[in-house]
């Protein structure tokens, strides 16, 4: 398992989003990884094929009251023989 899937686990184990603080360096968490590119100081792009993690970063900044909408983007792949 690598570092950051075990950060992840281990804040995952705390369901109580009650402590701002705590929410808040969880979410700290998801964007410093490289899972986030910043677009311009509005809008940023999370990509991952977790739904829990989009679901959970969703949760965070329902939680301290962030304004956000999220756009889902697939990519479908099609092998030609």
């Amino acid at each position: 398992m690598s570092f950051s899937s075990e950060i992840k686990q281990e804040l995952n184990k705390n369901n109580n989003l009650s402590n701002k603080k705590i929410v808040k360096y969880e979410l700290i968490g998801y964007l410093i990884s490289r899972n986030v590119d910043i677009l311009n100081k509005n809008n940023i792009k999370f990509s991952t094929e977790s739904d829990y993690n989009i679901n959970r970063f969703s949760k965070l900044l329902s939680n301290l009251n962030i304004n956000h909408n999220i756009e889902i983007a697939r990519k479908k792949f099609c092998n030609k023989i």
